[in-house]
């Protein structure tokens, strides 16, 4: 994610925020690289908006995305090809308006330098894997609206092996999430307080949806720019760290300074398929 403002996601570069009539001010959730490449949390019925610490035997999937301009967070899922990651479009891409604000710069795609899952520290326990391509609706590329920022990465394979046979997968979710949905967000921040060397996690026992912001999912959490991109789990599992990816993160709602995400709606199957073929 970029930096944001309330501890929540947007690149560390200030930029004057584009927002559409009567919608909140919107930042979008990425940070700046770390300056290095590069454990366990409690879960809390209640939900836990701290960005605690979190390591599990399945929290391998989630990484580190790593470009010429932000580090943001990306999640392997299950694909027939074992490929595929999903992280934000605006990660990946710069659009050439957007209501969100992002870090300056030319319209178009990011270099993207590479994929660390299960970064720890400063160690890369599963190494770097190369991202060979990036798929992403058309409409985020011309109008940065946050209902579109969702890509998703074809990655390359390491020493003839897939990402998935490597460190394993989480489910997906194509569709809706109701409000009230507990769910999981996973994410690197590397603004301060956080450095992006480690993953945290936030909990709500019950995610809401502000229709005043693209009807984006909500959850208090103090994860800060770099966990843009970061998965939003149903029916996880704390023990093992597996889940259901629905959604990503996107932006902070700077009107009540909540973490939003997008909703992985039945639209983005077609940018899934495309990466997995």
């Amino acid at each position: 994610m970029t930096s944001r403002r309330a501890g929540l996601i947007v690149a560390t570069v200030l930029a004057v925020a584009l927002a559409y009539p009567s919608t909140p001010v919107l930042r979008a959730a990425a940070g700046p690289p770390p300056a290095a490449i590069l454990t366990a949390a409690a879960d809390i019925g209640g939900g836990d908006a701290s960005g605690s610490l979190f390591r599990a035997p399945r929290s391998a999937t989630v990484g580190q995305l790593r470009t010429d301009r932000t580090s943001c967070t990306a999640t392997v899922v299950e694909s027939r090809s074992g490929s595929v990651a999903v992280t934000a479009a605006h990660c990946v891409h710069r659009p050439a308006r957007s209501p969100m604000q992002l870090p300056p710069g030319a319209p178009g795609p990011l270099t993207v330098t590479g994929f660390v899952p299960g970064r720890d520290g400063d160690r890369a326990p599963f190494g770097s894997w190369p991202v060979e391509r990036v798929e992403i609706d058309p409409r985020w590329a011309g109008s940065g609206e946050p209902t579109h920022d969702v890509a998703f990465l074809r990655l390359g394979e390491v020493d003839g092996r897939t990402v998935q046979g490597v460190v394993g997968t989480q489910r997906i979710a194509f569709g809706a999430v109701p409000a009230g949905t507990p769910m999981t967000a996973l994410g690197y921040p590397a603004a301060a307080p956080f450095d992006g060397r480690t993953l945290r996690r936030c909990t709500s026992p019950g995610v809401t949806i502000s229709r005043a912001a693209f009807g984006a999912l909500q959850m208090r959490c103090a994860m800060t720019p770099g966990a843009s991109g970061g998965p939003w789990l149903s029916g996880f599992d704390a023990a093992t760290g597996a889940g259901t990816v629905s959604a990503v993160t996107s932006f902070v709602d700077e009107s009540n300074g909540l973490l939003s995400a997008v909703a992985l709606h039945p639209g983005a199957r077609g940018l899934f398929d495309a990466a997995d073929r």
